[in-house]
């Protein structure tokens, strides 16, 4: 384990100024989700259309997410989350400007299509990291990301408690998004980036093969499940609040923040407790905590003070499952490392900007507790599926172990004498 002292100062540079990227999009984040009460209101939405908002919000980061993969390899990672913090504070901005629900619709599809370009950029660099420093340290960038999904919070919860009205929310912290994003990336290229060793040759073994899909998609899947419950917290909570308990909408923002705290508080420790009890145990405490914490909204939500209660102990529970999923794709091994993260990001991302506008339609069907149950149902899910993963993961590890050494061996062997 690194000590932060013996970290080269470029790498401490980098991990900073990649940092700052979290920092900008979860600023962002936390002012969309915290605003959706008030957007909701100002361009007179009911549940059904505001969800179909969010549908346009998923297919625009999606739309880039699929991309990014190719795009990296030809412009610099880097490029790609100024250009998206760019595009999504630039949205954010336009947002309440937007005359009718067709303006409304273009303009989340380039929120999201800029989010998206960010996202899977900045979690790019977060991995090569990781991966240079030998150790998770992915649940730090996510806490960063917190703290900034908290700060935009709190920003929309202080003006529309002092009677400011959306425009002024959303363009502070939209200004905030794109004003954060160039001194990150300058700061970035400054650095005197370290190369990073090259992955062991992949096998070609066809059971090794077939061990690595299992693992993969039982990762995706988890992350898929994960994401989508993370999403629903973030965009449906705060609405919750404010019509089952009949708070005001400061209120909801306020219930968000104290999601959005706990969440960045647990993502501060995630690592040490990932590294110290194993990442799949860390993962099914966490998801116990969660569903539990659900339950008790679903149950009791109709009391404010339980409500609030409940929604901080799920953010403690949600904040590091997210995090030890990438971390666990990061480590698969071989030339697949980015293949693994490429494929287990892009299916929790599906469930992540997905998961809350199909919520939503569930909230139009039926209701918003049978929507919490939805999300409910996934943490249960995601608890009782580490047991298989841990097989799988410790079944994969051992065939890359004996698959590196046959290929040492048959190298040594017709080594000229």
């Amino acid at each position: 384990m690194n000590d932060f002292s013996t970290i080269p100062l470029a790498i401490q540079n980098s991990r900073l100024f990649c940092s700052l990227f979290f920092l900008g999009g979860g600023l962002g984040i936390g002012a969309w989700a915290s605003s959706l009460p008030v957007l909701s209101v100002q361009m007179n939405l009911d549940q059904g259309q505001l969800g179909l908002v969010l549908i346009c919000f998923a297919l625009g980061a999606i739309a880039m997410m699929t991309n990014v993969g190719r795009l990296v390899t030809i412009v610099p990672s880097s490029v790609l989350s100024l250009l998206g913090s760019l595009t999504f504070g630039a949205a954010l901005l336009a947002l309440p400007y937007a005359e009718s629900a067709h303006w409304l619709a273009v303009i989340v599809f380039f929120a999201g299509a800029g989010f998206g370009t960010l996202d899977v950029s900045m979690n790019t660099d977060a991995a090569a990291l990781e991966r240079f420093l030998h150790r998770q340290v992915m649940s730090s960038f996510h806490a960063v990301f917190s703290f900034g999904s908290l700060a935009g919070a709190l920003v929309v919860g202080q003006i529309l408690s002092r009677g400011g009205a959306l425009n002024l929310c959303l363009g502070v912290t939209g200004i905030g998004v794109a004003v954060i994003a160039p001194v990150a990336w300058i700061g970035w290229n400054k650095s005197s980036w370290i190369h990073i060793p090259p992955a062991p040759v992949e096998t070609k073994d066809a059971q090794l093969q077939g061990v690595f899909k299992t693992h993969l998609y039982l990762l995706g899947g988890l992350a898929f499940l994960g994401m989508l419950a993370e999403g629903g917290m973030m965009d449906w909570s705060a609405i919750y609040i404010v019509t089952r308990s009949g708070a005001a909408e400061s209120t909801g923002a306020y219930g968000f923040a104290a999601f959005a705290t706990m969440m960045a508080m647990g993502r501060l420790f995630g690592d040490a407790i990932a590294n110290r009890i194993g990442q799949m145990r860390t993962l099914r405490y966490c998801a116990v905590v969660c569903a539990a914490s659900v339950v008790a909204i679903i149950l009791m939500g109709g009391n404010l003070t339980v409500a609030l209660v409940a929604l901080t102990v799920c953010g403690l529970g949600l904040a590091n499952i997210v995090p030890t999923l990438f971390a666990a794709a990061g480590r698969v091994g071989g030339t697949s490392v980015a293949r693994a993260m490429s494929t287990v990001t892009t299916m929790g991302y599906a469930g992540l900007l997905l998961g809350p506008g199909l919520l939503g339609l569930i909230a139009q069907i039926s209701s918003l507790a049978a929507s919490f149950g939805v999300i409910a149902l996934a943490f249960v899910a995601i608890s009782f599926s580490t047991r298989s993963l841990t097989h799988t993961n410790g079944h994969l590890q051992g065939s890359f172990k004996a698959a590196s050494a046959a290929s040492v061996d048959s190298a040594t062997s017709h080594r000229p004498s």
